[in-house]
């Protein structure tokens, strides 16, 4: 469906991609027949959508107040872009990527001559790294990349769940290896680090369409604050993964020289942020507000209590190289703890939101 108005997206206007850049007007309404309230329409859009007397548009109000004017097109018209990859040698994957969060629905890869491996690959990459994106149609001069998946068919707080559940289990399986358990249990820390991007990727992309089809934004039961407030929650824990994965990669390959007491700051830590993350999580449905902003001050005191206790790891007479990667430790386990604090103030920021009320 092409919109009356349009939300600014990620990718700017490239081949095969159009953007239009509107002001905004004001004009008055106007009472004709003694009753029916009127209001003209400009000009330029009506021509722009091929609009003629007679025609219909749609009208719908949307969770702010607002009417959003639509021409009537049949069914919803699909977004496409080309992108030409011999213009490209470097940075397609980049552009490929903004054209996913963009909401392209077929992402067409073309070159004049032979498409080439270092493209192939990207290709790769670009489906390994996403969700819901499949190649439709691959020959020398030509791969079609088609979404299969509806974006108001999974609702976000899937997405912002499962990639809590993946920064925990690398948080815990790493804390357990210090323990003593098998190092087997950090074999896949690059694929779980890749399920966390792709599942932020995917956010993302739902949210500049519930920004730009009202369809969706019903669907999935958010306005627009609250869909971007689902985004910032997303790229935080996208950071928390990060650093999980950073963890997780720092036990596996200095296990055995780590010399850390799971009793001791910083890995005693570890127990207490997963309880309080935990509590933030759950708290997305239940939407207690005392047990956020309880859980919010925990995980503050904590980082606070990593940060003072990492100075007293530099007075060991241990070797450098241990110091070093026990400090890489302590930081990744604050700052944790920290981006946990930003994720309680976000969703803070959207139960609020949901509570405030036209007066």
């Amino acid at each position: 469906m092409l919109e009356g108005y349009v939300i600014w997206r990620n990718l700017r206007k490239y081949r095969g991609a159009s953007m239009v850049n509107q002001d905004n007007e004001f004009r008055k309404l106007q009472v004709t027949g003694g009753s029916t309230i009127i209001v003209s329409l400009p000009k330029d859009w009506v021509k722009s959508n091929d609009l003629k007397k007679g025609d219909v548009v749609s009208l719908e109000e949307l969770a702010s107040g607002d009417l959003r004017l639509s021409p009537l097109q049949g069914p919803a018209m699909k977004q496409s872009i080309t992108l030409d990859c011999c213009a490209f040698e470097t940075g397609l994957i980049d552009l490929m990527i903004g054209s996913y969060l963009s909401g392209a629905d077929v992402i067409k890869v073309t070159c004049d001559g032979s498409i080439s491996r270092k493209t192939r690959a990207n290709v790769r990459d670009f489906l390994r790294d996403t969700r819901g994106m499949e190649i439709e149609h691959d020959d020398d001069k030509e791969i079609r990349i088609v979404s299969i998946l509806n974006p108001s068919e999974l609702k976000l707080q899937v997405s912002i769940n499962r990639m809590y559940l993946l920064i925990a289990s690398l948080v815990n399986d790493s804390l357990d290896v210090i323990s003593g358990e098998d190092l087997e249990l950090l074999s896949d820390i690059e694929d779980r680090e890749r399920q966390i991007d792709a599942r932020r990727l995917l956010l993302e992309r739902q949210v500049a369409a519930s920004l730009q089809m009202s369809s969706v934004e019903k669907k999935l039961a958010v306005d627009r604050f609250t869909a971007m407030e689902h985004a910032n929650i997303a790229r935080v824990l996208e950071r928390m993964g990060d650093h999980a994965t950073r963890l997780a990669m720092l036990v596996r390959e200095n296990s055995s020289s780590i010399k850390i007491k799971t009793t001791e700051l910083p890995l005693n830590a570890i127990p207490l942020w997963a309880k309080e993350l935990k509590t933030i999580v759950h708290n997305m449905y239940t939407r207690d507000v005392g047990l956020i902003h309880s859980a919010k001050l925990s995980l503050a005191k904590l980082r606070d209590d990593v940060e003072e206790a990492e100075g007293d790891l530099w007075t060991g007479r241990a070797s450098a190289e241990r110091l070093i990667s026990e400090f890489r430790i302590s930081e990744s386990v604050r700052r944790l703890c920290a981006y946990s604090v930003n994720f309680a103030e976000a969703l803070l920021n959207m139960l609020m939101h949901d509570r405030l009320e036209r007066v």
